[in-house]
């Protein structure tokens, strides 16, 4: 299968997962995209890793989640971006007339490869690692993918975006996680062990207390989507 076929295969797969005729799924969509309808999240998220952890800890991991998002950031949108120069599928000359779009947004005009997908995936990564619970992990994952989701539908990324964002923030996430364990181990907490604790010392109450917003706020866009669509 030579490359051609496989950029072909891409366009095509992308077109047919892209929009739809539901303007309840656009908003939906439209909404879970945008980083601000995820802001309980990740202020629980913060909240939790205060709890559980010294003032030395929470910085050190704030601070590692901070560059981690400004390595992936940079990496995508200020090296692989302008160096590919593959349009979105609603900046393509060649698809963009056959892209449904929502509400006019066609994004930036370059989309190789997808910084939703790298960041979230990265985002998702290490703090499966920090945690160690599996529910929570499924959980993070299942978040980045169905944000990233979002990018398919409304007609700004490829498949083949989203899918070297995922491995890339797959690698950054786990490169930055042990880099910062490393430094975190060289102060020789100790973790407690029960099963009121995970493997990585977090409560599991403090676990399921962050799927419940999760959870919560997934039903919040719904109702937000519902009230868009009877505007």
């Amino acid at each position: 299968m030579d490359f051609s076929h496989l950029i072909q295969l891409d366009h095509e797969w992308t077109l047919a997962l892209n929009g739809s005729d539901s303007i309840f799924w656009d908003n939906v969509m439209y909404t879970v995209t945008n980083t601000f309808s995820w802001s309980l999240v990740i202020l629980t998220l913060l909240i939790v890793i205060f709890k559980n952890n010294t003032l030395r800890e929470f910085l050190l991991i704030f601070l590692a989640l901070g560059l981690l998002i400004v390595v992936a950031d940079r990496i995508c949108s200020g090296l692989v971006k302008p160096m590919v120069e593959r349009w979105r599928p609603t900046q393509d000359p060649q698809l963009m007339y056959m892209v449904d779009v929502v509400r006019g947004y066609r994004g930036g005009r370059y989309g190789f490869f997808s910084g939703h997908a790298c960041n979230t995936m990265c985002v998702a990564v290490f703090l499966s690692w920090l945690f160690r619970y599996s529910k929570v992990t499924l959980t993070l994952l299942f978040w980045s993918l169905s944000t990233t989701f979002t990018r398919i539908y409304l007609g700004v990324h490829h498949i083949g975006d989203v899918l070297v964002g995922f491995l890339v923030g797959i690698l950054l996430g786990t490169l930055f996680y042990f880099l910062m364990e490393r430094i975190r181990r060289r102060w020789s907490i100790k973790r407690l062990i029960s099963t009121h604790f995970t493997p990585s010392g977090y409560l599991v109450s403090d676990m399921d207390a962050l799927l419940a917003v999760i959870f919560c706020n997934y039903i919040l866009v719904i109702i937000f989507a519902m009230t868009l669509g009877l505007g």
